[in-house]
């Protein structure tokens, strides 16, 4: 796993995220690809994005095939679970925590 250049910020990201990361980057590791983190708490998202709060991280697919992207995005999910949204968006996957159910 790595960011794609110094632009991206990890300081500042959920531990939940960090978690995403890892399982994220162990699903690209068995496609035989580096995971490379293109987006964290930087850059521009829309004004309720869940970058900003650090829960919320772009990953590079150009090197998958649409099919590939699907599947990856798929068994990133599952391992997951429901508490984080995987979304294939246009040239990357936008990954987030997202708990659908309050924290206690």
């Amino acid at each position: 796993m790595r960011l794609k250049d110094n632009s991206v910020k990890i300081q500042g990201i959920s531990p939940e995220l960090l978690f995403g990361l890892i399982v994220a980057d162990k699903v690209y590791e068995n496609h035989g690809r580096e995971l490379v983190i293109t987006s964290l708490n930087d850059g521009k998202h829309s004004k309720t994005s869940l970058h900003y709060s650090g829960n919320a991280g772009d990953l590079r697919t150009y090197y998958f095939t649409i099919d590939e992207t699907i599947i990856v995005r798929n068994e990133i999910k599952e391992r997951l679970g429901n508490d984080y949204d995987v979304i294939i968006e246009g040239d990357h996957i936008h990954l987030e925590f997202q708990p659908k159910r309050p924290m206690t």
